[in-house]
């Protein structure tokens, strides 16, 4: 553990002497979202857990938000929350409350630590069970005198987990075989658990089309021929699933996104050993089903372009202008932050077309908005070496806008994108669609660049497409915080 995220409070305070004393940075926020939000991120990112830190009470309450995040995700994640000491807990103390029990529905794991002595075997089990599959957020409710006290220097023996063994893939491998249409679905399970490599080598090899539910991770780091974008976007998408005749599932999902499965028939789970499947398959090729899905994929994205040149107004820059200049030059190592509704579906019909990488990150199967200054913060401390990107709507970058001084003040550079339509964008199409009209949607004007002054780091506008490509060129070269506010005409994408 080489950092802790966290906001201070009286509840953390000798946890705090200690950690420095070990050398452990401290990443301090504004808010304690953001700290949870750096340390589920950073698990999302990584596959090891993120650690985040906050004092008792309502401190806990808001970094709950990232801890839900994590929930929904299956991302391994520690989260600390200190207490008062446990002589006066339950009799009316200063922020009194049971936080064990408070944060248990969204962890895997949820105790205090009630004995110096407990305090390193329960760290082992909380880390390790954040680790187990499927990956998920811990908590360690750690009281002041516990954190005081000096703890046995040989800690209790450390518990030892054990994988379930994966499905057969009989059944699986049988389906393939009698299939003409299979399609794959890889979620962020396949991320966490390594096999995306192998999954995509058996998707090469036999020609199967490869989707990613909208939201989960992905595992295309260069363009793929077998990669057709995401599915199950609020703004539609290719419909392949209703085509398919055969679906492997990279991991056990049936929510939204995949229609719950209602009426999809011969759905396979397979969550490992890819490699295994692709042997016990046999030759196969699907050359054909494979261009003509390639074929429908480029339908949509004809469509999702010919909607946004129906919404230009004027001489105003569109979404569509930004994703192109992203496609034009963001590095292929960069980490992109996708942060926002109606800027996210764009850039998810177009940017992760036939690319998407598990170094990119979206806001995850929570559907959250606002995370995106954490998340580049916790992309900077996960890929040192990496130039990080945030692309963000206008209402999104506002919920921890005040953290953009932390990242300045910490050397926590990253490049902002902030698509700026005064609205909030995906809710406001969604409302004119049905009722005619914008309820609660509008907002009003931001300078984004010169509020990005004013926190230290550097303010850019761009009104057109040649200006925003100068902009990111030149904030790629330096290491500092740099915020490109562009005002656009609004619009979510329409795929049909």
């Amino acid at each position: 553990m080489e950092w802790i995220a966290t906001l201070c409070g009286h509840g953390l305070d000798p946890l705090f002497d200690a950690v420095t004393r070990a050398g452990v940075r401290l990443i301090d926020t504004r808010n304690e979202q953001s700290a949870a939000y750096i340390a589920e991120c950073y698990g999302r990112l990584t596959g090891k857990p993120g650690v985040c830190a906050s004092s008792s009470g309502v401190a806990v309450v808001n970094a709950m938000t990232g801890v839900m995040n994590a929930w929904f995700d299956h991302a391994p994640m520690l989260f600390i929350s200190g207490s008062a000491d446990l002589d006066v807990l339950g009799r009316g103390c200063f922020q009194d409350a049971d936080q064990a029990a408070l944060v248990r529905p969204l962890t895997k794991y949820s105790h205090s630590i009630e004995r110096p002595e407990d305090a390193l075997p329960m760290l082992d089990e909380a880390w390790s069970t954040a680790l187990e599959t499927p990956c998920g957020p811990v908590h360690l409710m750690f009281p002041m005198n516990v954190q005081r006290a000096i703890a046995a220097s040989d800690p209790a023996k450390r518990t030892e987990h054990f994988q379930a063994a994966p499905p057969s893939l009989t059944s699986a491998a049988e389906a393939l075989r009698l299939s003409r249409r299979p399609l794959i679905l890889t979620t962020s399970e396949v991320f966490y658990n390594g096999e995306g490599g192998a999954l995509l080598d058996m998707a090469r090899r036999f020609h199967i089309p490869v989707q990613t539910p909208i939201w989960d991770r992905g595992i295309c780091d260069f363009a793929e021929d077998v990669f057709l974008g995401v599915m199950g976007a609020a703004t539609g998408d290719a419909g392949l699933l209703k085509r398919a005749d055969c679906v492997l599932l990279a991991g056990d999902l049936r929510d939204y996104r995949v229609q719950y499965l209602k009426d999809i028939p011969n759905v396979h789970i397979v969550a490992r050993d890819w490699a295994g499947l692709a042997r016990m398959a046999g030759p196969l090729d699907f050359t054909a089903w494979l261009s003509e899905a390639r074929g429908i994929r480029d339908g949509l994205t004809r469509a999702v372009r010919n909607s946004a040149e129906a919404q230009r107004a004027g001489t105003r820059m569109h979404a569509v202008d930004i994703v192109d200049v992203l496609a034009d030059l963001l590095p292929t190592d960069a980490s992109l932050i996708i942060d926002g509704g109606s800027i996210g579906q764009w850039a998810h019909h177009l940017l992760c077309e036939r690319r998407y990488p598990g170094y990119w990150l979206t806001c995850g199967r929570s559907g959250v908005v606002g995370f995106g200054i954490a998340g580049a913060i916790a992309a900077r401390l996960a890929f040192p070496q990496r130039p990080v990107v945030l692309l963000s709507g206008d209402g999104a970058f506002t919920f921890s806008v005040a953290d953009l001084e932390c990242a300045v003040r910490q050397r926590l550079h990253f490049v902002a994108i902030v698509a700026d339509d005064q609205c909030w964008g995906i809710t406001d199409s969604g409302h004119l669609r049905q009722y005619g009209k914008g309820m609660a949607t509008r907002l009003g004007p931001i300078a984004f660049d010169r509020l990005a002054d004013s926190f230290g780091a550097s303010g850019v506008r761009a009104g057109k497409r040649e200006e925003l490509a100068a902009a990111l060129q030149h904030a790629l070269s330096r290491q500092e915080v740099t915020i490109i506010h562009v005002p656009i005409s609004g619009g979510a994408p329409q795929a049909a």
